[in-house]
């Protein structure tokens, strides 16, 4: 993940960016979206939207699960 202007790591992320951090493709994070299971962050009325990092690693850790003898 490439660093902002400010040599800090973009916190939003477009589609793309947001579904190859968490290893989909786009298709798929935008159906997690449309579920409600990953919010959205709109800079306005028609702007495109974002995904919060923190988010996707809520996401990433409400979905974790642990087996026994792995």
């Amino acid at each position: 993940m490439k660093s902002s202007p400010t040599g800090f790591p973009p916190r939003l992320l477009k589609t793309k960016q947001g579904a190859a951090y968490l290893g989909i493709s786009p298709w798929q994070l935008r159906r997690l979206i449309s579920k409600g299971e990953i919010p959205i962050v709109q800079m306005g009325e028609g702007a495109r939207f974002l995904v919060d990092v923190r988010d996707l690693d809520g996401y990433i850790e409400r979905n974790k699960i642990t087996r026994d003898g792995y």
